[in-house]
């Protein structure tokens, strides 16, 4: 069984939601090469950079944080992997996704916009959801827990007033059945077939809405 990365590695320069390269800080503590005994770095970077999981409390105070989920939560082990060609500024709609296998954890949209990360068209001109796919998704797949994508956000940069409809219906606590997880910014470059079970392991800081995660997906 073979296993490949679906997340980004956190870098000195990553792009972020409005902008094509943001700087993380990443500075030396301690430094073997000028006679400390070890190396010692120290991170410093918002919680919705690269590869990260946004939960209910992104949008809601009420809503549940990164720490109040199970360890059980970040196995997904029925996988459906939806492969659509999606322009810049594009809205996704119910139509674009179409019948989703009965079963299915997590959803995967695979639209290798990630061709234009680093740039302005990726972090200002990227596809995003129409809220009506989380009403849609929450009311007739509810076994849908989590969706993950090849771009930036699920709002759209150039209609952020509609992005933000769309992760307040993915994320609600008080909508139809359970809030949909999101995990923006995958990295879903490698050939997709055969995946069987995904692993989403976010960094667990008390207090945070959400947070960067690595992704690692299982191949037979």
């Amino acid at each position: 069984m073979a296993m490949h990365f679906l997340s980004y590695p956190i870098e000195k320069r990553m792009p972020v939601y409005g902008t094509a390269n943001a700087d993380m800080e990443i500075v030396p503590v301690r430094s073997i090469s000028d006679g400390d005994s070890c190396n010692v770095f120290k991170i410093g970077l918002e919680n919705h950079v690269g590869t990260h999981v946004d939960c209910p409390a992104h949008f809601f105070n009420h809503g549940s944080k990164i720490n109040d989920y199970p360890a059980n939560t970040w196995f997904f082990y029925n996988p459906y992997v939806i492969r659509v060609s999606l322009k810049e500024n594009q809205i996704i709609t119910p139509e674009d996704i179409g019948k989703i296998p009965h079963g299915a954890d997590l959803l995967l949209i695979q639209s290798s916009f990630s061709h234009f990360r680093g740039t302005e068209i990726y972090s200002r001109h990227n596809p995003g959801f129409h809220p009506e796919v989380g009403k849609w998704l929450r009311e007739k797949y509810s076994h849908v827990r989590a969706i993950g994508f090849d771009f930036i956000s699920l709002s759209t940069y150039q209609n952020r007033e509609l992005g933000r409809k769309a992760h307040q219906a993915f994320l609600d606590p008080n909508g139809n059945n359970s809030p949909i997880l999101i995990v923006e910014d995958m990295d879903l470059s490698v050939d997709l077939t055969g995946l069987t079970k995904v692993m989403v392991f976010p960094l667990r800081v008390e207090g945070l809405d959400s947070a960067p995660c690595t992704v690692v997906g299982m191949f037979e």
